[in-house]
This record gives C-alpha cells, structure tokens and sequence, in this order.
C-alpha cells in the first residue's frame, strides 16, 4: 500500500478513517444483489464529493470502509 501524503504549507498528513456500518440489530440483510447496488451507491456518492474508497467489504450484516 502507497503512502499519499497531503503537502500544505506548514504541515503534511494522511488522513485516513476505517469506517464501519451495520443493520439493526445486525442482521443479514445484505444478500441477493443488495450488496452490488450498495457498492455501486457508495462509488458514487464517493465520486461525486471527492472522495476516494481505498478498501471496501461488503459482509451480510455489516460493511467495511477504509476513505
């Protein structure tokens, strides 16, 4: 994995948050092509505000994100 390193004028950082999102009551309820357009909704929502989806695991009843 490559380091990107923000350079500003007084400082240089990486900034990184190690997200995770579960259903109530954590259940599975991410199956049958409900993952896939979930995926397709957070590359987009991601696209559209900059962001950039460095690992992405969708499991049945919780997600995994690292921006």
């Amino acid at each position: 994995m490559s380091k990107k390193l923000t350079h500003k004028n007084t400082c240089v950082y990486n900034l990184g948050y190690h997200l995770i999102f579960c259903p109530k009551f954590r259940r599975r309820v991410l199956v049958d092509g409900v993952d896939t357009r979930l995926k397709e909704i957070l590359l987009e929502i991601a696209t559209e505000r900059g962001y950039v989806i460095e690992t992405m695991e969708i499991m049945p009843d919780h997600v995994h994100l690292f921006i």
